[in-house]
């Protein structure tokens, strides 16, 4: 007997499943398909069990015969091919005749089926490949079709199935490249009884604010590009709209979603300098282009396509996105208030700070009606009635917590020569009697700030030259990006954005730690519309935003109700943190990152501090450096960006030549 045979038909089944059926999302993908492909204009997804235990499809298409349904379980049986002909000019989005065949080779599958010249319908139930009942069922035309318990004749395939809420993630994903690829289709989709989508027949303007909301579509430039026998339609985004991952970039050729990295690149060259290298803006595009001219038979999940002219497609990308955004006005709008005086502004403060009434007031050197530099009050109550972005910047005194460090904050106190210190009078900062200043005669003169590899990771005390006597020594703000200010051995900078980030990455990871988040609720519970793709993050991250000070309710499907945040949001900023910890999340599982918590804390931090740009007050820039050196590592950010730029004084006089 030779050694090489036939494999039997069912086994060639499920190995051709392999590359057709991944996981669940491919079931979802390859029905929907053919729901389009039969001329449906109403499809609607069922799932249980993030598609494991149920997928259910049904669509209002044009349903099949008795005869067409029984062979559509065969193996390359198509109506969408006949020739070579027909495989040079693909029009439909399936033309293997492999998906049946290979999803029935592996689950249990019922197909419902009726066309319109019918009176009863086809019933079809298929098992481990093989058919165990054919008969006749009253049904509407179209066609409906349930998976259930895929991969159960595979267990190996089961086993390696993601968790529910990734499965679910990449169903979610396809349905949203589906409703946004044919806006004149409708589509519902479930999960569990929870209805996630559900969008109209409309324009693509409709459908981008149906699958997204309006802050996004408007957001979106529209974009036109014709040359050469290819049309190009659809949006591009604003380059302030741009985000952390790719997740809002879509690429149709004809009706067909594709990746490409080549056509995504000459997009974001279109850009030129107006986005950082790692930030990606949204986009949806359609391509149109004689189907001869591009070959889409090239990867199992026909993803991926080839162009006669690949360079043609990329030049035309490329040039009408430089076109699209030069032809809009790119400059940031700044949004007032209604009310910008009297009690207007007082109740935005008062919610936007909720320790606002409780806020000691500083004097400024110009007295308390100065509207000058260092007002601890930023306008508020001097005269200057005008209102910018940074008002609801939250003072840092806001996030004061017990030290990380035992009796760190009397160490720091001992560490700068008070800055309000004056007249021999003591300054009321922190707790009484405490500060530099507050300590009589001598003591050993010791570095303000520990070498590189020191044992402590706290500065050691320092004292001023001029002891009690010691005239005032403040902090100054350079550029609102820098905080400089006077210690024992010379001066130090203190980068403020990265301070603040440090501080609330060490609280935030604190929060998720103990399961003790320090949460505001909001008034008024913010609702944000999200895309099935980031409800189905948000369902996943659900414990860990909870941790971190979150309160979300998910009750409604496609939208978000969130009815608290971390004290260290600002108002506002709740939706864009939100998509910004999503994004990240997204990065780090397709990095293959497990360390969950401590990328939610820092990319939480990084977004949530205070910015370069952003003024603050002197008594503002006190708290912020005292709660820096009451962290366990006040030297740099949790992406290791230095915190702390120490210039010795011996430094300053060699370069302004004072030898001694």
């Amino acid at each position: 007997m030779g050694l090489i045979h036939r494999l039997p038909e069912s086994l060639a089944n499920k190995i051709a499943a392999g590359e057709v059926v991944q996981r669940p999302s491919s079931v979802v993908k390859e029905l929907v398909e053919n729901s389009i492909d039969a001329g449906a204009t109403e499809v609607a997804v069922v799932i249980k069990n993030a598609g494991k235990s149920l997928i259910f499809i049904q669509d209002n298409g044009s349903g099949m015969s008795e005869e067409d349904a029984r062979i559509a379980f065969e193996r390359h049986a198509t109506s969408k091919i006949t020739s070579q002909g027909d495989l040079d000019r693909i029009l439909t989005l399936g033309f293997r005749g492999e998906a049946l065949a290979a999803i029935s080779s592996v689950a249990q599958v019922e197909l419902k089926t009726r066309r319109e010249e019918d009176e009863l319908g086809t019933l079809i139930r298929v098992e481990n490949g093989e058919v165990i009942e054919v008969g006749k069922t009253a049904c509407e035309k179209g066609s409906s079709i349930a998976v259930k318990n895929l991969f159960f004749s595979v267990p190996a395939r089961r086993k390696f199935l993601k968790s529910n809420a990734t499965e679910f993630k990449h169903i979610a994903e396809v349905m949203q490249a589906f409703a946004l690829s044919y806006p004149a289709v409708a589509f519902t989709f479930s999960d569990n009884d929870t209805l996630v989508m559900n969008v109209k027949p409309g324009t693509l303007e409709e459908r981008v604010r149906a699958v997204y909301n309006d802050e996004m579509l408007n957001g979106l430039l529209p974009f036109k590009a014709e040359g050469e026998g290819v049309v190009v339609n659809g949006y591009v985004g604003r380059p302030n709209f741009a985000r952390k991952s790719k997740v809002d970039q879509y690429l149709f050729m004809n009706g067909r979603v594709i990746y490409s990295k080549l056509l995504s690149h000459a997009v974001f060259t279109g850009y030129e300098h107006l986005l950082d290298k790692q930030s990606y803006p949204p986009y949806v595009l359609f391509i149109e282009i004689d189907p001869e001219r591009v070959d889409v038979n090239v990867h199992p999940a026909k993803s991926e396509v080839k162009f006669d002219d690949e360079q043609l497609i990329y030049a035309i990308l490329q040039e009408a996105t430089r076109k699209t955004l030069k032809e809009h006005n790119l400059t940031p709008a700044m949004r007032l208030p209604e009310s910008e005086t009297g009690e207007g502004v007082l109740a935005a403060l008062r919610y936007a700070l909720p320790n606002f009434d409780k806020a000691e007031r500083f004097p400024t050197e110009g007295g308390e009606g100065s509207g000058g530099s260092g007002s601890g009050n930023r306008g508020v109550g001097s005269g200057n009635s005008s209102r910018n972005d940074n008002d609801d910047l939250p003072p840092p005194s806001r996030y004061e917590k017990e030290s990380s460090v035992a009796g760190s904050g009397d160490l720091f106190r001992s560490l700068f020569i008070d800055p309000y210190k004056g007249g021999g009078e003591e300054a009321a900062v922190g707790n009484e009697g405490t500060g530099a200043g507050a300590e009589s005669g001598g003591g050993d003169e010791l570095s303000a700030i520990p070498e590189e590899g020191s044992s402590s990771s706290i500065p050691q005390q320092v004292r001023s030259d001029a002891g009690e006597d010691s005239e005032r020594v403040g902090m100054w703000q350079v550029h609102n990006k820098y905080i400089i200010t006077q210690i024992r051995s010379g001066i130090m900078i203190v980068d403020q954005h990265v301070a603040h980030e440090r501080i609330l990455y060490e609280q935030a990871l604190r929060s998720m730690e103990t399961s003790m988040p320090m949460s505001q609720q909001l008034l008024f519970p913010l609702e944000i519309k999200v895309p099935p793709g980031e409800y189905a993050m948000i369902r996943e991250l659900r414990s860990d935003l909870s941790a971190l000070g979150f309160e979300i309710s998910l009750e409604r499907g496609e939208v978000v109700e969130v009815q608290g945040v971390p004290i260290d949001v600002r108002h506002g900023q709740e939706a864009s943190i939100l998509r910004e910890l999503i994004d990240q999340y997204r990065e780090y599982q397709e990095m293959g990152k497990t360390d969950q918590r401590d990328m939610l804390a820092a990319s939480f931090a990084c977004r949530a501090s205070i910015k370069a740009g952003d003024p603050l007050s002197e008594p503002e820039m006190l708290s912020l450096i005292e709660q820096l050196f009451s962290t366990t590592m006040p030297y740099v950010c949790p992406h290791g960006r230095p915190v702390v730029i120490r210039i010795d004084l011996k430094e300053l006089d060699r370069r302004f030549g004072r030898t001694s």
